[in-house]
């Protein structure tokens, strides 16, 4: 190329460069055009509303009473009385209360309204006291065979033949300080408590040293609960413990105090219960409602102060006095619609016109669920009998 034309060569260099970039993208592959990831469908709308079908059918009441169960020792050289339940009479107490449509929650669940039961069904807490080890024994030193006869080789027995009965228990464990191993097996704590939380139950502090809370200090009780909790976390360190079971169900006097059995600090521990549990003696009201000093319905029932809720404690000795579960289980077969009863649903709370006083709209607010109050369809003898819990007429 003649240098004396610069600029043409300029133009001549511009032409072949831009031919072999033109060359060169025709002989590229076209890429495939990229498809787009198909989205999921988008969540089904929350239901707000029972339908008249399950209101008409099983009369749910989500403000009614619960039973919470106090049991003792499952022991069959014991005779049946407030401190014993023998396996048998206990295999019976789970036959009686699935045949009434009752299903076990935890206490947990239960003081903080998140019962999640199929429409029609009751919950019912059963709760364990002092960590026996007829509650919970292996047969073996290795822990590979739990006894059938022990409160839970019973529970998960009867949850076998019947699925809807989950195994769950609240168990209120006294562990640390100069106890004994909880459930009075060495070596096997660990094991056993992480059993528990797998099936679905819970651990609860009965304290550090089963001591009488009446005449504690702030203090006091909060290194006793402080305490108990440790002392579990040390055997499993995930371990939620929320729910506490006052020794003797003595309240304390000082108010300072009966706060600290809900929250507290003590030697570097904080801890919050959302379920304080007494002694006994009546089926508390559900959670939702409002709390007074008088229970409602004659003081039949204690109100559902999720920080003083009461149990009922099986005695046959007792079966026609108040505060045993003999007692309510033939006073619910007489009155079920005093009892709690799910509408099926974790969005609604369903409650008949005739509780509707007793609810605390607030509280049902900040669980971020829908009220809805009805009327129950007259039952009449044209009509179809209702379906009770148990899935039967009745």
């Amino acid at each position: 190329m003649d240098v004396r034309y610069p600029g043409m060569r300029l133009r001549v260099l511009a032409l072949l460069v831009s031919f072999l970039a033109i060359a060169g993208s025709g002989c590229r592959k076209a890429e495939p055009a990229r498809e787009a990831k198909p989205q999921p469908p988008p969540p089904p709308p929350r239901p707000t509303s029972v339908s008249d079908a399950i209101l008409n059918e099983f009369v749910p009441n989500e403000a009614g009473a619960v039973m919470v169960i106090m049991y003792h020792r499952i022991e069959a050289n014991r005779p049946n009385n407030e401190m014993n339940r023998t396996p048998d009479q206990f295999r019976k107490d789970l036959k009686d209360l699935y045949d009434r449509g009752f299903l076990p929650v935890t206490l947990r669940e239960y003081a903080e309204n998140r019962i999640d039961l199929p429409a029609g069904k009751s919950p019912v807490v059963l709760t364990f006291d002092d960590a026996y080890r007829s509650q919970f024994a292996y047969l073996d030193p290795a822990g590979s065979e739990i006894d059938p006869d022990c409160a839970v080789g019973i529970m998960e027995a009867f949850s076998r033949d019947h699925p809807d009965f989950k195994p769950k228990g609240t168990f209120f464990v006294l562990q640390g300080g100069s106890n004994p191993p909880a459930f009075g097996q060495l070596g096997l704590v660990g094991q056993k408590f992480a059993h528990l939380v797998a099936i679905g139950s819970e651990i609860g502090c009965h304290t550090l040293s089963h001591a009488n809370f009446r005449r504690l200090s702030a203090q006091g009780v909060a290194k006793e609960i402080a305490g108990g909790i440790k002392a579990i976390q040390a055997e499993l360190p995930d371990a939620q413990v929320t729910s506490l079971a006052i020794p003797y169900g003595n309240i304390p006097r000082d108010p300072a105090a009966r706060k600290a059995c809900v929250d507290g600090t003590a030697d570097g521990f904080t801890y919050h219960m959302s379920a304080v549990a007494l002694a006994a003696w009546r089926p508390t009201m559900a959670t939702i409602g409002k709390v007074g000093k008088v229970g409602p319905f004659a003081g039949q029932f204690a109100s559902g102060d999720p920080a003083a809720i009461e149990r009922v404690l099986p005695d046959p000795r007792q079966a026609t006095k108040a505060g045993t579960l003999e007692y309510y289980l033939k006073y619910f077969d007489q009155n079920p619609g005093l009892r709690y009863v799910s509408d099926g649903l974790d969005t609604v709370i369903a409650v008949p016109q005739s509780m509707a006083s007793l609810v605390d709209e607030a509280k049902v607010k900040a669980l971020d669920r829908k009220l809805q109050i009805y009327t129950p369809a007259p039952v009449t003898p044209a009509s179809e009998p209702r379906k009770s819990a148990t899935g039967g007429s009745g």
